[in-house]
Order: C-alpha cells, then sequence, then structure tokens
C-alpha cells in the first residue's frame, strides 16, 4: 500500500500524542499513555500488559485483515488475464490430396497432387493492444488495494483513539465517584452536628449510585471497544495497554497544501483508471475491427512428374468490420461516464474538504477555551465553594452544582479532543495521507 505523506514529518507515532491532564481540587488526575493517578483498583496488573501504540495497531491490521488477503487471489488473476492477453491465435497447418480415388486417369494415386502449407494471421498490434488493456485493467487491483487499506488503517486508528478516550473517561468517572464519596462523607458529618438535614445526606447518597452506575457502564464499554480493536488484526486473547494521549490537537498544514493534497484521493485514482481501462478498450475494438491478412506458404507435389513447387496466398477481408461499431460507442459513454463521475465526485470531496477543516479551526478554538479560561476558573470556583459551604454561607444544590458543573467541562473537554482527533484521521483518509498523530 502506498500512503502519501502529508508533510508533516515521518517521526514515529509513538510518543506524538502530548500528554494531558485533568485537576481537580482534591483528587488529581494525570491522564497519558504512562498511567493514572490516582491509580484505579486493578492497575498494577494493568501496568504488566504490554504497550500498543497507534502504529503497532495499524501494522498489525494491514499485516492480518482478511479484508487484504482478497487482494492476493485478485492480483495472481490479473496476472493471468495479462499472461493471457500475450497469446495470439496458432498457425494453422494444412495437407490437401487431390486427384486421388477417381475415375479413368484418376482411379488411382498416380495423378495425385498434394500440398502441404502453414497459414498464419498478422496479430502483432492487437496482442500488444490486448497485453495493455489487461495491463491497465490490472493496475485498478492495486488502487482497490490502496483505498481498502486507507479505510482499514482508520478504522483501526479511530476505534484507537476510541478506546483511548473511554479509558479516559473512566479515569474521569473514578474521579466523579471519590467526589460523589468525599461529599456523603461530608454531608454526613454535616448531619450529625446538626448543621444540613438529613434529605441532604439522602441525596449524596443517590448521587453516589449514579456515579457508580456510570463508570460500571463506561468499564463495558471500553472492554467493548478494546474488543473490536483487537478483531481488526485477529488476536482476541491478546490484552494490551493503549499508549498515547491526547491533549495536544494535531498540527495541519495550510489549507492550500490540503486542497492540493486531496487530489490523491485513491477514489478518485480508481475513477481515474477506470477511464485510463475504458479508453484502452476502445483502441482495442478499433484495432479489432481492422482487418486480419491472413499469409500462406507451403509445398505441393505433383507424382506424375514427381516434381516439387512452392505455394503461396493471401486472404484479406472485403469491406469494414462493422460489428464493432457499436461496442465502441459504448465504450465511448462508459469513458464519458468516468469522467463526469469523477468531475462530480472530486466537487464533493473538495465540500467535504472545506467543511472539515472548518470544524477542526472551531474545534481548536473550543479546546482552548476550555483549557485556558473555563476549566481553570471552574477548579478555583469548586475550591472556594467548598470552603464556603463549610462555613455554612453556601447551600447543598448550588455546592454540588459547581461541583457538577467543572465534571461536565471536563467531559466536554475530552469529547473536544476525541472529535478533533476523529476529524484528523478522516482528514488523511479523504486526502490519501499518511495516518499519524
Amino acid at each position: 500500500m502506498m500512503l502519501h505523506d502529508t508533510g508533516m514529518g515521518k517521526k514515529p507515532i509513538t510518543g506524538r500524542f502530548l500528554r494531558w491532564f485533568l485537576v481537580r481540587a482534591s483528587i488529581p488526575v494525570l491522564i497519558s499513555g504512562a498511567g493514572l493517578v490516582p491509580l484505579p483498583a486493578g492497575a498494577q496488573s494493568v501496568s504488566q500488559r504490554p504497550l500498543l501504540t497507534l502504529d503497532e495497531a495499524v501494522q498489525r491490521t494491514l499485516a492480518q485483515h482478511p479484508e487484504l488477503d482478497v487482494f492476493v487471489g485478485k492480483r495472481e488473476a490479473s496476472r493471468g488475464v495479462v499472461d493471457q492477453a500475450g497469446v495470439g491465435q496458432r498457425p494453422d497447418i494444412d495437407l490437401m490430396v487431390e486427384d486421388f480415388a477417381g475415375t479413368g486417369d484418376y482411379d488411382a494415386v498416380a495423378r495425385t497432387q498434394s500440398t502441404l502449407s502453414i497459414s498464419w494471421i498478422t496479430q502483432g498490434a492487437r496482442i500488444e493492444s490486448r497485453v495493455q488493456a489487461a495491463r491497465v485493467a490490472a493496475s485498478q487491483v492495486e488502487v482497490e488495494k490502496e483505498i481498502k487499506a486507507l479505510d482499514l488503517t482508520a478504522q483501526t486508528s479511530r476505534l484507537f483513539i476510541q478506546a483511548l478516550v473511554e479509558e479516559q473517561r473512566l479515569a474521569l468517572s473514578h474521579t466523579a465517584v471519590q467526589q460523589a464519596r468525599d461529599t456523603v462523607a461530608a454531608i454526613k458529618m454535616r448531619v450529625a452536628i446538626g448543621k444540613s438535614p438529613e434529605f441532604e445526606h439522602l441525596q449524596a447518597e443517590v448521587e453516589l449510585a449514579q456515579r457508580e452506575l456510570e463508570a460500571e457502564d463506561l468499564k463495558h464499554r471500553l472492554t467493548s471497544t478494546r474488543y473490536r480493536l483487537r478483531a481488526q488484526w485477529g488476536e482476541q486473547g491478546s490484552d494490551f495497554r493503549l499508549a498515547g494521549a491526547l491533549e495536544k490537537v494535531p498540527k495541519l498544514d495550510s489549507a492550500e497544501q490540503q486542497f492540493d493534497q486531496l487530489k490523491e484521493n485513491p477514489a478518485l485514482a480508481l475513477l481515474a483508471t477506470q477511464q485510463r481501462i475504458a479508453e484502452s478498450k476502445i483502441e482495442l475494438a478499433r484495432i479489432e475491427a481492422r482487418p486480419q491478412w491472413q499469409f500462406s506458404l507451403g509445398v505441393r507435389r505433383i507424382d506424375t512428374t514427381d516434381d516439387v513447387g512452392l505455394v503461396a496466398g493471401l486472404s484479406v477481408p472485403l469491406g469494414r468490420d462493422r460489428k464493432s461499431a457499436g461496442n465502441v460507442r459504448s465504450l465511448q459513454g462508459e469513458q464519458a461516464a468516468y469522467a463526469s463521475e469523477f468531475e462530480a465526485f472530486q466537487r464533493q470531496l473538495t465540500t467535504q474538504l472545506y467543511v472539515l477543516l472548518q470544524e477542526i479551526s472551531h474545534g481548536q478554538h473550543v479546546i482552548r477555551t476550555l483549557q485556558e479560561q473555563i476549566l481553570p476558573v471552574l477548579q478555583k470556583a469548586e475550591a472556594h465553594a467548598g470552603r464556603v459551604y463549610e462555613s455554612g454561607k453556601l447551600g447543598y444544590q448550588q455546592w454540588t452544582a459547581i461541583l457538577h458543573k467543572r465534571l461536565v467541562a471536563q467531559q466536554e473537554l475530552l469529547s473536544a479532543l476525541e472529535a478533533i482527533h476523529l476529524q484528523h484521521i478522516e482528514l488523511q483518509r479523504l486526502t490519501g495521507s499518511t495516518l499519524n498523530f
């Protein structure tokens, strides 16, 4: 497979994800490919699993996915077609015996004339055209393989990002559970000394149960995503840790370079190849319509005189062969249809690329706003609200609302990071580029 580089640099994919972190006042959580702080239950055993980078996941997929094995058979079949196209019509050897087994002077074989000749048809141009048409058609297999490889690469990359994000969502959910437990403990103490009513303690217990359910749901979702990721290369018994981080968004080439790179989309290359196939078929049909000259050369023996002579012949079809006229018109229409489809699809890809670049630009703005403005302020507000609540100047609902707001903002940041990485994958798939992060 040939995946074109976007000019972003051929650095190893491992480590291209820069670490990112979400911080809460009481329990800091570091999210990166190296691990989680604090470690969730069972993390010690998890740390013993081998690391899996995105590059390794893609390479395993390309090496072992059965959909790519199909093209091995297709390639062999196309090679057979090319070989067969180079085989011409065999010469004919004729033996003719005349003037025997008749009546009178011809009742025996004394006056027999026998002729041994070989005849052949001129077909060099036809064979060359057939081979060329077969080679052009065979090239379509490689383009189709490139398209499938690029799609599988993008699919594996999406699953890898999804699994990585779900790990961080689970870690964030563990933080929310711990926060809910701390809240229950704090309110329980306030109820015990008469500073808070019992219903606030009950509400906190419900909130804790809900957070635990959310964590359980995320755990099962992560298990399913990891299974789907492993299924890309068929190793369901293996396990791994994902090596990667999400915080820094991918750097992009200029819009002009992206639109120029769009010309390398393999789907466009496939349509161009189909036009070439139609063109080669048209040329072959025109050559096939040309008259074929047939030559013959032989030796004749005349028994009555015991003499030998050479014989030669030439056969030329009369008129024009009109059998291919309809086929040529059909192929010309097919070629025109491919040309129109190429233009329409290129326009569609251009529109998709423009919209995608706008979405990425907006996503970058959202991430910067959350990281630089919203989350730092909410972190300060959470710490301040905790002190005010302890002093009795802030109600339970207001306090938990501030806590919830920061968790929601952290989830929004995670969703924005996920979206921009998935958009980057789609951008590279759209332009037929090497997927990297």
